[in-house]
Order: structure tokens, then sequence, then C-alpha cells
């Protein structure tokens, strides 16, 4: 048998093994989902469409809050507290950034095609 032969071999076991194993998931799946359902429906835009109708009362376009979201209170801003003295001093001071000195007479910007003189 030819090298050609083999690797055609291979590779019919190994899509064979492949589709053994969809077929395995999808079988997993549908057990799981409770028999095909429908699942999730999303809109254009990728978000999940409810099951339930928008409220009568609601102007049409009209966004209803997530009801674990209205329940949530909000959490108060966390204030950091100033550094104690010895939190200070562990803390490396802030060193003020070093301007290089500018010559005059000297180019700040020289062209890098002319040629040096």
């Amino acid at each position: 048998m030819g090298f050609m032969d083999k690797a055609k071999q291979m590779a019919e076991q190994a899509q064979q093994k492949i589709d053994e194993a969809q077929k395995q998931f999808n079988e997993s799946q549908s057990q799981k989902g409770g028999g095909g359902g429908g699942g999730q429906r999303f809109d254009e835009h990728g978000r999940p469409i409810p099951d339930a109708p928008p409220a009568a009362d609601a102007p049409p376009g009209a966004v209803e809050p997530a009801p674990e979201a209205a329940a949530a209170p909000e959490a108060p801003a966390v204030e950091e507290a100033p550094p104690t003295p010895a939190e200070a001093a562990e803390q490396p001071a802030e060193q003020p950034i070093e301007q290089p000195e500018i010559k005059e007479g000297v180019d700040a910007n020289p062209d890098p095609f002319k040629p040096l003189q």
C-alpha cells in the first residue's frame, strides 16, 4: 500500500471518528434541551428576545429593566482613605521628570537624509 493510500485511509478513519463524536454531542444536547423546545431566540443585534411579550402599558420601543437589576440596591461608592504615614514612607516619592538640556545652535530635529558636516 502506498503512502497516499495510507493517508487516505487515515483521513477516512478520522472523519468517521469526527462524525461519531458529532452524533453523540447532538444526542446529548437534544436530551439536555428537553426535546427541542426551540431554544433561545436572538434579534439582529445578538440580544436575547424575551419569551414574554412586552407590557401593554409601555410605549413601543421602551426597554424594561432586568428584574435582578431593579431588585439590587445600588452599592455606595467606596472612597480610598489617604495613606497612613507608614504607608507613605514605604512608597517612593514622585521625582520630577528631568527635561533634556537644549543647546542653542544645535538642531533639535536634524534631517536624517542630510549628510553630516
